[in-house]
């Protein structure tokens, strides 16, 4: 049953983040939407620990921030203790950064293409589109003339809805769509959306030149089946 959980890790926190982006937005106005919205970030940061190698030198300081991350969620979100809200968003950039990083070396170490590791890929371009949406919510709430748009107009004052505007531009950044409803008005916001596209633009470049290579090397190895079985086992032991 184990080794069943680990090999759908990643399917898990796929689906998980995947309602977050795309469910969440349509609940941020009704009554407890930040609750709701607190509880989809919560089980998505909770399903990518669980993917996590137990056996990297940072799994056991990513469960630490992600305890502390959590804790201070729920205690401004229970009204209990309030801190800054830069507070909890810098854990949780850490906590992110660290899950990019794993899950980085996990993509582009891998020898052979799976679902398993097809769903890691994704979970790794949606982490990063997440992670600059919190960098761009930052730089917000510390200078407010680094953004300007119709949709912050409005509803700015709500913790919630702004941090779903920036998750929103980012993605639409990491994309190169550029609606124009969200701008950056500083060098420092620019410079931010400059390498966000460029990064993005880079990712899918380099990751599907990488499965089109280890795919075309299973073709020619003839093993690629027994190979699967071997690494899948060989992670299996690991966690």
């Amino acid at each position: 049953m184990l080794k069943f959980r680990f090999r759908y890790s990643f399917h898990n926190l796929l689906v998980w983040l995947l309602l977050y982006i795309i469910v969440s937005p349509f609940l941020l106005h009704m009554p407890g939407a930040k609750i709701v919205f607190s509880l989809f970030i919560s089980l998505v940061l909770f399903f990518a620990v669980y993917a996590m190698e137990r056996r990297e030198r940072l799994f056991k300081i990513a469960v630490a921030i992600l305890g502390a991350s959590l804790l201070l969620l729920w205690l401004d979100v229970l009204n209990i203790w309030k801190l800054p809200r830069q507070v909890d968003t810098a854990l949780t950039m850490i906590y992110i950064g660290i899950l990019i990083y794993s899950f980085s070396k996990h993509v582009f170490r891998a020898r052979i293409v799976d679902s398993r590791l097809i769903c890691a890929a994704l979970c790794l371009y949606l982490f990063l589109g997440t992670f600059w949406g919190y960098l761009y919510e930052t730089l917000y709430s510390l200078a407010p003339s680094s953004f300007s748009g119709d949709i912050l107009a409005s509803d700015v004052h709500s913790m919630v809805i702004l941090r779903h505007h920036f998750q929103y531009f980012s993605f639409v950044t990491l994309t190169t769509l550029g609606y124009g409803d969200i701008v950056p008005r500083t060098p420092g916001a620019s410079a931010l959306c400059v390498s966000e596209a460029i990064m993005g633009q880079f990712f899918m470049a380099v990751l599907v030149a990488r499965l089109v290579g280890i795919q075309v090397a299973q073709h020619f190895s003839g093993g690629g089946q027994n190979e699967e079985l071997r690494q899948y086992f060989h992670d299996s032991q690991g966690k």
